[in-house]
């Protein structure tokens, strides 16, 4: 044998036993046991933020180029089962927050509400003070004679945060950044996007934490004004959305107009007005991928919860006209409910209760006030409205199944409608697995 076979025989001899020790002889000594354990993960406090006061653009004359600005003060109700002191009033954005282990609008929730009296604006101002989103849309964008579109977007964090803006509309997509400092805001006239375009929808995505985000809206016919209102984001394109209260206001006057944007492929559309009474309306119809569609349904006097099921995630919003008092009111989709808590604005108002489920529904409203708390029953049908006026300092509305709800405010000063949304950070128990 060789000197080089030699040495051959040697490595391997000397491998052999290295070899074996690494080598594991069955699957079970590769796999070690698993363990699992708990953690309590505890939620963040629960912070809500109200977009705040009336932004006017060009001045109280409409002359003042480039100026753009807040105007009066937004009132504020809030309830909360936290221990804590929360502002009445605002006129920039405010932010509200609350801890707790279990959070949903029990914990926190407001509303902020404003009587516009201006030479060029009136009319109910009034919102949800909502947590603040990373993205969202809206679809009520409008432009040209007698229509203002105003973005509110505010940074309630200590950060600087980037604001990407594309504007959709036909099959262009405008896009602009903002840079938005901490604890600032900015008031952007979409007029100097869109110039006259008559109607369009806006995305809006944080390049960090969440904003304040909101969209206010005037309209006017030359010197007289014709409402205002203030409209909250929607989260993400669904194939099923519900939108109400829509009330009748305007018979005979001006029709409700309902708008639709089908943002990433075509979709098969179909339309159901369900109303207060026995009367019913569907309306069935298709959506090109980017098309942004608007109908006028010829509804007679009554409250209506509008129903929209799609082949393809889409977006809706309605425009509600008012004309006693004369106002403009932007209605939004709702959110499913088991549970809700809200403050009571000090405006005459009514909460709207939907059933849009296939099986009856019974639904228990609390409300309080100095005189303490009355309590009632509803019965609603499958896909049934109820409208029931409220008036005192806070509700609950709690359901042996979902619901959803709406608060109407109506008075001489005008219309509008509040649309709530759940408050929660994630924060549970969560179990861990280690192999």
């Amino acid at each position: 044998m060789n000197s080089f076979a030699k040495a051959l025989v040697a490595l391997i001899s000397l491998a052999l036993p290295v070899g074996a020790y690494l080598v594991p002889t069955s699957n079970a000594e590769l796999t070690p046991p698993a363990s699992e354990f708990a953690i309590d993960v505890d939620p963040l406090p629960l912070t809500i933020a109200c977009p705040g006061a009336f932004v006017e653009v060009a001045g109280r004359s409409g002359t003042e180029i480039g100026k753009i600005e807040r105007v009066g003060s937004a009132s504020i109700r809030s309830r909360s089962s936290a221990d804590a002191e929360y502002p009445t009033s605002t006129q920039s954005f405010v932010g509200l927050s609350a801890e707790g282990e279990n959070q949903s609008t029990e914990l926190l929730s407001a509303v902020q509400y404003q009587r516009v009296d201006q030479p060029r604006a009136s009319g109910l101002l009034a919102g949800y003070c909502e947590q603040p989103k990373t993205n969202g849309w809206f679809v009520s964008g409008e432009g040209g004679a007698g229509k203002e579109t105003v973005l509110i977007a505010a940074n309630p964090n200590n950060v600087d945060t980037q604001l990407l803006v594309e504007v959709h509309f036909g099959d262009k997509v405008i896009t602009e950044r903002f840079v938005i400092g901490p604890l600032r805001e900015e008031l952007i006239s979409l007029a100097a996007l869109v110039g006259v375009e008559p109607s369009y929808a806006v995305y809006f995505e944080s390049g960090g934490a969440g904003l304040v985000v909101a969209i206010q809206h005037r309209y006017s016919d030359g010197l007289n004004s014709l409402g205002v209102s203030l409209d909250t984001a929607i989260r993400e394109a669904s194939e099923n959305l519900w939108l109400g209260p829509v009330r009748i206001l305007a018979e005979g006057y001006e029709r409700p107009r309902l708008r639709v944007f089908a943002p990433f492929s075509d979709a098969q559309l179909s339309v159901t007005y369900h109303s207060a009474s026995t009367r019913k309306l569907t309306q069935e119809f298709s959506l090109a991928s980017g098309e942004l569609f608007e109908i006028e349904p010829a509804l007679v006097t009554g409250d209506y919860a509008v129903e929209i099921e799609s082949s393809q995630p889409v977006l809706a919003s309605i425009l509600n006209p008012s004309l006693s008092p004369l106002d403009y009111q932007w209605i939004s989709p709702l959110e499913r409910f088991k549970n809700l808590y809200l403050p009571i604005p000090s405006v005459d108002s009514e909460i709207a209760l939907i059933n849009p489920g296939s099986a009856p529904l019974e639904v228990t409203l609390a409300v309080r006030s100095d005189a303490g708390v009355e309590s009632s029953v509803v019965r609603l049908a499958a896909n049934e409205i109820e409208m029931l006026p409220v008036s005192g300092s806070r509700l609950s509305v709690q359901a042996n199944g979902e619901f959803m709800a709406a608060l109407q405010l109506k008075s001489a000063s005008g219309y509008a409608v509040i649309n709530p949304s759940e408050n929660a950070n994630p924060g549970q128990s969560i179990s861990v697995f280690i192999r």
